[in-house]
């Protein structure tokens, strides 16, 4: 049964991306999420709590796209689940407020706690993201650092 819930929980947190319902999006995620992103970004490390990604994180990604113009989860797939984990693929195509395509690859681990998301571990082409989003004329100060990425 909780396998079942896990992959439930992933594919609305995909629809929520692919819709833009931002309110659902958050209201999946434990108030103590833990995200780690992978890589060598601004924003790679460990962040805990849901307002900070909200309000650090996903405002700064989001901030730096061209919305009209971006979609993600155009294609996605959950590679395998448990009652533990669920591990995901899924597709972004977008474009940058300066003009850089962003279509990105991204995988996700996802953990699960009172059936939310509890855990996140996040890989993705940090190449791409910093040509096309994390440029320094886009840059936004964070109020905290971030820790090491974990697993």
């Amino acid at each position: 049964m909780a396998t079942e819930k896990n992959r439930a929980i992933v594919e609305q947190w995909m629809n929520c991306l692919a819709t833009g319902n931002q309110e659902l999006f958050w209201q999946i995620h434990a108030e103590d999420v833990i995200y780690n992103i992978s890589g060598h970004t601004v924003i790679s490390g460990r962040i805990q709590g849901r307002e900070r990604m909200k309000n650090e994180i996903a405002a700064y990604v989001f901030g730096g796209l061209d919305l009209a113009r971006s979609r993600f989860a155009t294609k996605w797939k959950i590679m395998c689940a448990d009652e533990d984990r669920v591990v995901a693929m899924m597709e972004a195509d977008c474009y940058a407020s300066n003009g850089v395509q962003y279509d990105q690859r991204y995988l996700h681990i996802f953990a699960f706690r009172d059936n939310q998301i509890s855990e996140v571990w996040e890989f993705f082409d940090t190449d791409l993201a910093n040509r096309a989003l994390f440029t320094p004329e886009h840059a936004v100060p964070r109020s905290t650092a971030h820790t090491a990425f974990d697993f």
